[in-house]
């Protein structure tokens, strides 16, 4: 089974019927069950333990200053909070993760003169993988050699990251089924410049995203982070004009906004990010959170969806996936 997660509801439906040898889904045919038949229900059920909103802004100030403090030299632990010390958390900066760095610092800004069709097929094909080792491996290319890259990934120990699933063609080796999607990117990127025209017509993060899933096994999130990455390019998504007033609501994301508000749902989602994001420098000041920057909407976003995780240690919910030596 093939699977698309609706942007506007989160509900994640079958597609498989929908696919087309050699393309994908195309967008208008992801019409979401849940969203246009309201005898199933609502999606967004789930009772959650609520969280304060002093709450969210306390994990922002606090992961960026364990971050600060390990930039920094200092001993271990780097925090108090038991739950910092046990467990990982992302970032409050996406680009300060290891793997974003590594691709800003090895692909984008060495390539940021490059055609930006080039500059985009790389962030596509890197981000399949999301690995900065296999990027490493495979190194900056000018094109797809399907057979010689499935070749060379399959001879990785570890092509993918773990940080998130990766979603394959049933039944097939997943190097291979992610080698033929990154075909497919390559056509996008290369093919009548499509995505070239796409970012400088619409100059829209949100028109890329949704341009991006018409690849097979290329989902909400997976689009989410190739258009971030383009973020980083000033010839591609720099200048959006989305670029502080859009972002892609993960379901971990709405999770977090729901503890801090029951009835928030996804169609409110972004005009709450959207607030959130006006109030954050005066929130953080008011904790004396003054070492972290300026937040986007996407650092928003992000830190929802960790909220999350952090809330279901601290009520008892669940764990999660990942613990993190912060302690000694």
């Amino acid at each position: 089974m093939l699977k698309a997660m609706c942007p506007d509801c989160l509900a994640v439906f079958d597609v498989t019927d929908l696919m087309e040898p050699g393309f994908g889904v195309h967008q208008e045919n992801l019409v979401c069950p849940v969203t246009h038949d309201p005898t199933i229900g609502d999606p967004v059920t789930q009772v959650l333990h609520p969280a304060s909103e002093t709450l969210y802004w306390y994990w922002i100030a606090e992961r960026h200053n364990i971050y600060l403090n390990r930039q920094r030299g200092r001993p271990k632990p780097w925090s108090t909070d038991p739950i910092f010390q046990k467990y990982k958390f992302v970032n409050v900066f996406r680009r300060l993760d290891r793997t974003t760095d590594w691709l800003i610092k090895n692909f984008l800004e060495p390539h940021k003169d490059d055609d930006p069709s080039l500059i985009a097929f790389n962030i596509c094909w890197f981000r399949m993988f999301s690995r900065w080792q296999t990027g490493a491996s495979v190194g900056w290319l000018e094109g797809w050699d399907q057979e010689k890259m499935t070749r060379k990934l399959n001879g990785l120990i570890t092509p993918f990251t773990g940080a998130y699933i990766i979603h394959s063609e049933p039944g097939m080796n997943k190097v291979e089924s992610i080698s033929e999607a990154c075909s497919d990117l390559e056509h996008m990127c290369f093919v009548g410049n499509a995505l070239k025209t796409s970012v400088e017509e619409d100059r829209s993060m949100e028109v890329v995203w949704k341009g991006l899933q018409q690849v097979r096994h290329v989902g909400p999130f997976m689009a989410y982070q190739m258009v971030l990455d383009m973020m980083y390019v000033p010839s591609l998504l720099a200048n959006a004009v989305d670029r502080n007033t859009w972002t892609c609501t993960g379901p971990g994301a709405l999770r977090g906004l729901r503890r801090l508000d029951a009835a928030a749902m996804p169609k409110d989602s972004l005009q709450r990010m959207r607030d959130l994001q006006a109030r954050s420098a005066e929130c953080l000041a008011e904790i004396g959170a003054f070492h972290v920057p300026a937040l986007d909407i996407h650092d928003i976003e992000f830190a929802l969806c960790e909220l999350d995780k952090y809330s279901r240690v601290l009520y008892g919910e669940g764990k999660p996936r990942s613990t993190y030596p912060g302690a000694a």
